[in-house]
């Protein structure tokens, strides 16, 4: 399957308020235009033009301006010849690069064997193979953040903080570890972190100022054209 375009434009933002959208399963429903708004934010780049090249007319999305920047990149670093889209699926990948840009790729050989942690160094003991993770989310004055959504990236797999800032999610003994990516699920703070499968606790996820999110038609234009 080729790839069909050569950029991505939301050209015409759109004004509707998303909170007050009605909430489904990775989109809400805009009563203005009558349409289901897709969440981007929380998909990989792949997964984003995965979407956009499998529907023939124009959809509406939610997503970052440095989603679309990142997007448009990388479209142009593959080779406009014999550009087939599979084999450059995996390169597009990067995960929600938006949140952790500075995280470094983990590599793993089986479930319950991590050959390094998040940070590079290699784990010389043997690693527990957890069925559930947890930790705490913490404000911007570094205190205990309670009620915040924490999703995990590529699954149906969430949790609600408490007033400690803690957060629990069972994984189950069928998990794949390829999930690796932690996400807080709020438009006006991020937070993200690479899951080390080495442990149950995780890091401390320290909530940021989200950038601001573009909403309106997604539209994909070929230059060659």
């Amino acid at each position: 399957m080729k790839v069909p375009f050569n950029e991505i434009t939301i050209a015409e933002p759109c004004t509707q308020n998303w909170d007050e959208m009605e909430k489904a399963a990775g989109f809400n429903f805009c009563k203005a235009c009558s349409k289901n708004v897709i969440d981007f934010s929380g998909y990989t780049n792949a997964q984003i033009i995965q979407t956009l090249a499998s529907v023939s007319s124009p959809i509406c999305g939610r997503l970052s301006k440095t989603q679309l920047n990142q997007l448009n990149y990388y479209l142009t670093i593959v080779p406009a010849t014999n550009r087939n889209w599979m084999k450059y699926l995996g390169v597009l990948a990067i995960g929600v690069s938006i949140f952790v840009q500075d995280a470094k790729a983990q590599s793993f050989k089986k479930t319950n064997e991590v050959v390094k942690s998040i940070d590079q160094e290699v784990d010389n003991k043997k690693p527990i193979a957890v069925t559930k993770i947890y930790g705490y989310v913490l404000d911007v004055n570094h205190k205990p953040a309670e009620g915040v959504r924490i999703v995990l990236v590529g699954t149906k797999l969430f949790a609600l903080t408490d007033k400690n800032g803690r957060y629990e999610i069972l994984l189950g003994d069928q998990f794949e570890v390829k999930y690796n990516e932690l996400m807080v699920d709020n438009i006006s703070f991020r937070a993200a972190l690479t899951i080390n499968f080495a442990n149950q606790k995780q890091k401390d996820l320290m909530l940021n100022k989200a950038e601001p999110m573009i909403m309106g038609k997604v539209l994909v234009t070929s230059k060659n054209k």
